[in-house]
């Protein structure tokens, strides 16, 4: 009986508290409540619906791409890991990028005053890449899967993967016949839009699964609109964010993405011109092919 007593007493001094608080804001001339009128974004309204087989079939499109190119492009690297304190930013170069499945890639990163003048150039078959760097006219050639690449006159390193990119532009399938793999979805929205997310992980020791990968699917068009890969331990491996999405050639490819890979301390912008894309045009073994260069040292990359 004391309890429900020590109870209405709670709930009566409450009821008080409020009370007196609403007539204070009413004799100052404030509401105790008001509407205010919101933007909703256009993205919110027009979000789409779609089922869980069809959003892997969002992602499995881009398995029907053979070959890939882009002669707009600009990139922007940001060389330094965060917690170091310090990174450093290159200017925008322009450039263009070559891919076909199902892992050649060429890219070449022109210098933005003497126009078509190459000063970065790499080309990755597979696990092997060779990278030219004009300014000491060297040719590096190393692993994509290799942890930290270095050599004596690289103490720091060569960051960059061109499997990295390739990943980025050309985003992998999903195998649901894949022994171990297993799929959540869920959804997400912030003031702009929803999203649809599917998360991918691989069975582990029970009662423990591995993360792989975070795949963001905007709703308003029903594009992919950022994927993370995670390693060991939970750990992100990369975090892509496409924007700009836009038709081409029946599929939807992005004029812009941000790469991030915050373990191997860099970062890429990569904008590319409406209209650049040009998918499956039959690329053939030469583009792939990193083009001799007079006098140019070979160093071979050792994994730290």
């Amino acid at each position: 009986m004391i309890k429900i007593l020590k109870r209405r007493l709670s709930a009566t001094t409450a009821l008080v508290v409020f009370l007196l608080l609403a007539c204070v804001l009413a004799a100052v001339g404030c509401k105790p409540r008001q509407e205010i009128k919101i933007d909703v974004s256009p993205r919110l309204l027009a979000a789409r619906s779609a089922n869980f087989g069809e959003l892997v079939a969002i992602v499995n499109q881009y398995e029907r791409i053979s070959d890939l190119s882009n002669s707009g492009m600009k990139v922007t690297l940001t060389r330094g890991k965060w917690e170091s304190g310090l990174q450093e930013e290159y200017r925008s170069a322009p450039g263009y990028i070559l891919l076909r499945r199902p892992s050649s890639l060429h890219l070449v990163i022109q210098n933005p005053i003497v126009i078509r003048t190459a000063i970065f150039e790499a080309v990755s078959n597979g696990d092997e890449f060779s990278a030219w760097l004009r300014n000491v006219n060297k040719v590096y050639k190393g692993r994509n899967s290799a942890k930290e690449l270095v050599s004596d006159d690289l103490p720091g390193g060569l960051p960059l993967r061109p499997f990295h990119l390739y990943e980025a532009i050309i985003p992998a399938g999903i195998d649901l016949t894949e022994p171990g793999l297993r799929i959540s979805l869920e959804e997400s929205a912030d003031k702009i839009t929803k999203y649809y997310i599917l998360s991918v992980y691989k069975e582990g020791t029970p009662p423990l699964i591995h993360a792989v990968r975070r795949i963001w699917i905007e709703r308003s068009q029903l594009v992919i609109s950022r994927i993370q890969s995670f390693g060991e331990n939970g750990i992100v491996t990369g975090d892509i964010e496409y924007s700009e999405m836009t038709p081409a050639d029946g599929f939807y490819l992005p004029l812009k993405i941000n790469l991030a890979r915050p373990e191997d301390g860099y970062s890429l912008a990569l904008e590319f011109t409406g209209g650049s894309w040009s998918v499956n045009s039959g690329l053939d073994d030469d583009g792939f092919v990193l083009p001799p260069r007079d006098g140019a040292e070979v160093v071979e990359l050792r994994d730290k």
